[in-house]
């Protein structure tokens, strides 16, 4: 019997993972029509071919890696969720959680930036499964830490690139830090509640700040870093912050003591 359990867990993550590789596929498409493109040429795909993964008929080049590796992971990923599901949350709320972080995480990635429609379903997520963890209070406390805390790390980047931009004579347009990761972290309150959201934020702050500094390095050795040009997408390392206190009770006796 459980080999079957985990056999149709596997599929139900396949058939998540998909999901996530539609909403990020199409929410970044401006404007939004709902049709998956080629990543190449945008050019529309259509229905069976896109859900077969096939080539684009008109270009003749494969989907992305990005699709293939969702998929894996939605799998493996929701086979452990039914293994071992976190407290309180269960399978089908924590499967739904692992959807949006991957949503979010992957269109950051992609497109270095969070939309606001994403922003808003995650309000909502994130209220009901805060209240659900630990009670009204904590939920809007921890959202409300998250602004302020994000807010505040915002405002410093907005002084940095100033002065990047007084360094190198133009103004780029690039931030150390994007709203949208103010308003990421709101959502992420709301979801660890407070004073969670202390651990969260500064968690995922020290991870991007480690990759940023090994890139850099990187960079150097490869002799093709420039002072002041590297930033990185913070929302992903917010996201696996969260994920790391929502889904692994030991990270979160080790980090935060209860």
């Amino acid at each position: 019997m459980q080999a079957m359990e985990i056999i149709l867990s596997g599929l139900i993550g396949i058939l998540a993972a998909g999901l996530v590789n539609y909403f990020c596929d199409t929410l970044p498409a401006e404007p939004t029509t709902g049709q998956p493109a080629c990543h190449h040429c945008q050019t529309p795909q259509a229905w069976p071919d896109y859900l077969a993964l096939r080539r684009c008929r008109a270009c003749g080049k494969p989907r992305s890696w990005r699709t293939y590796l969702t998929l894996a992971a939605g799998a493996a990923l929701s086979v452990w969720l039914w293994l071992y599901p976190p407290v309180k949350m269960g399978y089908w709320l924590g499967l739904l959680g692992l959807i949006y972080f991957a949503t979010v995480g992957i269109i950051d990635l992609e497109h270095r930036y969070i939309m606001m429609v994403v922003i808003l379903a995650g309000a909502a997520l994130g209220l009901g499964l805060g209240t659900h963890l630990h009670g009204l209070t904590s939920t809007l406390l921890g959202g409300l830490g998250g602004l302020l805390l994000m807010g505040a790390f915002y405002l410093f980047g907005l002084l940095f690139a100033r002065y990047r931009a007084k360094k190198l004579g133009r103004d780029d347009g690039e931030e150390a830090l994007g709203l949208g990761d103010v308003y990421l972290a709101i959502v992420l309150g709301l979801m660890l509640g407070w004073p969670r959201i202390l651990v969260g934020l500064l968690f995922g702050i020290l991870a991007g700040g480690v990759v940023s500094f090994l890139l850099i390095i990187f960079l150097v050795l490869t002799r093709r870093y420039q002072s002041m040009t590297v930033f990185t997408a913070y929302g992903p390392y917010l996201i696996f912050s969260a994920f790391c206190l929502l889904y692994l009770p030991g990270v979160i006796t080790m980090l935060t003591g209860q």
